[in-house]
Order: C-alpha cells, then sequence, then structure tokens
C-alpha cells in the first residue's frame, strides 16, 4: 500500500523557507531550554547549532537528509525540547516539541522534496499492519473522552500519540538500506553516551550538567547497605533510563552477532557492554529481569540455523565465557539489590493492580479517559490498594492495566495490536530477510518484548515522551524493513 502525491511541482525556495522556518522554532526551543541553565551548556550548545545551520548552508540535499536522520536518533536520549501548556500531573504533562519531532517534520519535507524534483510515483510507503494499530489506539482514546473526567488531559496524551506517530511513520519510510543501518548506528552513540553518563552518576552520586537535555537530581536509595545512587542518565529516572537500555541492549546484540567482523563488529560488543553496564547502573529489578529473556531470544533466532556447525562451538564458548565473567563482575551488586528491603515497593504492586480492576469493572468500555486514571484513582477505587500510594495522584504500576483503565477493552485491544503487529511483522520478514535487516528484526522486537515484560509492573515507557518515541521508533524500524523487502521482491517477481 501507498500514498501517492496529488500535488504539482514545487520551486525550490519553498523548501528553502520551510527549512527557515524549522531552524528559527528549533532556535526559540534552544532559548527557552537553555534559559536557566550554566553558560557552558548554553556555549556548547549555541556552537553545535551553529555548526549545523552551517552544514545546512553549505550540503546537499542527501547530506541534509543524513543530519536530519542523525539529530532524529541523537535527540531520543538527549531530548531537548519545550514544553507547551504544562501542568503539575502524573501521566503526560504538556505538548513537547523537541529536536526529534521538528527532525521528522524536516525528512517529511525533504522527502516530499525528493519526491517533485524526481517525480517518483510512490510518495510515501507503508506496512498496512504496522500502521493501522497506532491509528486505533488513537481512536480509542478519542472514544475514552465520553467518561474522561478532565478532557484536557485526553487531549494532551492525543496530541503526543500524533507526535509519536509522525516519527514512526517517517522512520517506516527510510529510503534506503543505508538509512536504515545509519539510523541503528544513531542509536547505538546514543547507548554508549547514555551509559558513560550513567556510570559517573553512580559511581560519583553527582550529576554531569546536563539538565538541558533532561537529567535530573539522582534517586538514591538505602536498600543495599550503603547510600547509592541509582543513575538517570538524561532521561530523567533511572526506571526509565531502564526501559532506555532493556529496549536498545536486544538490538546492540543482534547487531552485533550479524556483522561478519571488522570495526563494526567491535563497535556493537561495546555499545552491548555499556548498555548492559548501564542497565545495572540503574538499579533497576524489572529492567534485569528482562535481559535473560530478549538476549537468549535474539541469539536462539540469530544462531538457529548455525548449533551445528563445528566452527560455532568456539564462538558459543567464548559467549559463555564472557557472560560469566560479566555476571561475576555485577553478582555482589545484584544480588543486595534483589535480597535488601525495598520498603514495601514489591508487596504494593499486587494492590494496585487489584484497585485498577476495581476502576475497569466499572468502565469496561471507554475507559476513565486517556490519561486521566492519575487523577481518579483513589475516587473510582473500591478497593483501597491506592491509598498505599503516598502523595497525591498516582498511577498503577503496571502498564497493561494503566492503559485499561484509561482507554477501556476497545483501547487495550489496540494497545497490544501495537505489540502483536511488530512480532508479527518480524517473525514473518525475520528468516527472509538478509542480515543486517534480519538483526535488526529480531533485536527490535527482542526490545518491544523487554518493554513488554517490564510492563508487567512499572509504568512503562508512556510515562516520558524520550521512551515513548524509542518504542514507536523500533516499531518504526520493523517496518521499514518490512516495506524494502516487500519492495525488492516486488521488482524481482515475475
Amino acid at each position: 500500500m501507498s500514498y501517492r502525491a496529488t500535488t504539482g511541482p514545487v520551486e525550490k525556495p519553498y523548501l528553502t523557507a520551510a527549512l527557515v522556518l524549522a531552524l528559527g522554532i528549533v532556535s526559540v526551543i534552544v532559548a527557552v531550554s537553555l534559559a536557566d541553565y550554566e553558560k557552558r551548556a548554553i556555549l556548547v550548545v549555541s556552537l553545535v547549532l551553529v555548526a549545523i545551520v552551517l552544514a545546512t548552508y553549505f550540503t546537499s540535499y542527501r547530506t541534509l537528509s543524513r543530519l536530519s536522520l542523525v539529530l532524529l536518533g541523537l535527540g531520543i536520549p538527549f531530548n531537548l525540547d519545550i514544553n507547551l501548556f504544562y501542568r503539575a500531573y502524573v501521566g503526560v504533562t504538556s505538548v513537547d516539541i523537541g529536536v526529534s519531532l521538528l527532525c521528522a517534520i524536516a525528512l517529511y519535507m525533504l522527502f516530499f522534496y525528493e519526491h517533485i524534483m524526481k517525480r517518483t510515483e510512490v510518495l510515501f510507503r507503508y506496512n498496512g499492519t504496522l500502521f493501522w494499530a497506532p491509528i486505533l489506539y488513537m481512536m480509542a482514546g478519542f472514544l475514552s473522552f465520553y467518561n474522561a473526567s478532565s478532557s484536557e488531559l485526553v487531549v494532551l496524551e492525543l496530541v503526543r500519540l500524533a507526535m509519536l506517530f509522525v516519527i514512526f511513520f517517517i522512520i517506516m519510510n527510510f529510503r534506503d538500506r543505508q538509512e536504515i543501518t545509519t539510523f541503528v548506528f544513531v542509536l547505538s552513540i546514543g547507548v554508549v553516551l547514555q551509559a558513560l553518563i550513567a556510570y559517573y552518576q553512580y559511581k560519583t552520586g553527582r550529576s554531569v550538567g546536563l539538565g538541558a537535555f533532561g537529567e535530573r537530581g539522582l534517586v538514591t536509595t538505602q536498600n543495599i547497605e550503603v547510600m547509592a545512587s541509582r543513575a538517570t542518565g538524561t532521561i530523567g529516572h533511572p526506571n526509565i533510563l531502564a526501559y532506555y537500555f532493556e529496549m536498545l541492549v536486544p538490538l546492540m546484540f543482534a547487531m552485533f552477532l550479524a556483522e561478519k567482523g571488522g570495526w563494526l563488529r567491535f563497535w556493537y560488543l561495546l555499545a552491548l557492554m555499556c548498555g548492559l553496564g548501564g542497565l545495572i547502573t540503574t538499579l533497576s529489578r524489572g529492567g534485569w529481569l528482562t535481559v535473560p529473556v530478549s538476549l537468549t531470544l535474539v541469539f536462539i533466532a540469530a544462531y538457529r540455523p548455525r548449533f551445528t556447525r563445528r566452527k560455532m562451538h568456539g564462538f558459543l564458548a567464548l559467549a559463555l565465557a564472557c557472560g560469566v565473567l560479566f555476571f561475576c563482575l555485577v553478582y555482589p551488586t545484584v544480588e543486595k539489590r534483589l535480597n535488601f528491603t525495598d520498603f514495601g515497593s514489591a508487596k504494593s504492586r499486587a494492590p494496585l493492580n487489584w484497585a485498577a480492576l476495581s476502576v475497569i469493572e466499572q468502565f469496561p468500555v471507554t475507559g476513565v479517559g486517556l490519561n486521566n486514571l492519575a487523577r481518579v484513582f483513589r475516587t473510582y477505587d473500591t478497593t483501597g490498594g491506592s491509598s498505599l500510594l503516598a502523595g497525591g495522584a498516582h498511577v498503577v504500576h503496571n502498564m497493561f492495566l494503566c492503559v485499561w483503565a484509561e482507554t477501556g477493552t476497545i483501547g487495550i485491544a489496540a494497545f497490544l495490536w501495537m505489540f502483536f503487529a511488530a512480532f508479527g511483522v518480524a517473525l514473518k520478514y525475520l528468516f527472509r530477510a538478509p542480515n543486517p535487516e534480519r538483526a535488526i528484526l529480531i533485536g527490535a522486537a527482542a526490545g518491544l518484548l523487554a518493554q513488554m515484560i517490564h510492563g508487567l509492573f512499572d509504568p512503562g515507557f508512556r510515562i516520558l515522551m524520550s521512551t515513548s518515541m524509542l518504542f514507536y521508533s523500533l516499531v518504526g524500524l520493523i517496518g521499514a524493513v518490512a516495506v524494502h523487502y516487500r519492495d525488492a521482491g516486488e521488482k524481482t517477481a515475475p
């Protein structure tokens, strides 16, 4: 399936004007975002932006599209944005206009410009199974207006879902194999940088000074014998940083296995080790739980045809030895975190789940309203379980029960479809697509599965724009591989 352009030719000055407008919007975002930060941070970011503007002026269409692609990927963990209509709330709190979104829009304009100049027949391509899943979830959000206590909160999340769809759709429309692999490489750079920041935070107990990019105060815990700092990276919270690592570690592992040698294989091995180390520094038990499942799945899918080959035995022994060594290094921290008191955090999960189910029972069809559960949780809870949450508004620590309570049975069905649609499409092309596309399929699918597992114990990726962009990006990567492989098959078909 495809969208076809219906408009006539567009002159090049219109593209230039659009790019100038985009740079102007970025400048406003940067000015507002950096207003309260140190001069050195403002200076560094300003120099980077000047370099980007100069590169934009002197480079070609191809280079400009690659630059937008790189900033789209780096903008996920380093989310330089401006928050419009902000309100204090647990959930979607504002309309976040960030660099990643603007780069996605810039790519739309560049792709449209290329379509007009080259007069290609197809403008945008998509995989129907993946395309309709987020659309139906947004439609369920519109239905949730029916019982919503606050329509404004529903609108805030619907706007965010629309923005995420823009990012997902443009990634699915990457023009060639090189753009897909470049984006994956950019994601690996983000993993390494976030791991280095996380390690510094964990060892020193101090922040790096990247508040403009999302870094917040560190979270401390006393449940491993001594006061320990849980790393937050520039994501803002250790549990959410764990979402970031757990979704990308399987992809790094898959790319390492797919590369035949050279510096790229070493790089993805480095990214894998950094991602695992970064995940340890978050002290997130839910994040740790996902790793054995996701990495085992990647390994089996990547090496299933090779298990009987004799030359694989040495590689398997080496991989096992590396795994044992890594486990020995991190075991003391893991053992203390799992065995010492968590101040009732784990015990509160079950009562909160029952409380959410009591809300679902009262609003089974359309829910209490998208993004509204924290506002009405205690009001509609008939079990008293929500009283375990200290302070004001809070949500249940289960992503699926939260979605079900907010959007009803229609919404949770559409939400689950996004996961299973991605799994289905990945499985369809997994053993037909060549490497590294096969690695991207299994790595992205395993990352989504990791988030699905962690979502049984935490609010999940929905809680923050950065992790939401990453989730939709992984789905978009699966779609991009599927579309390219499908189109290649159509071209070679008799």
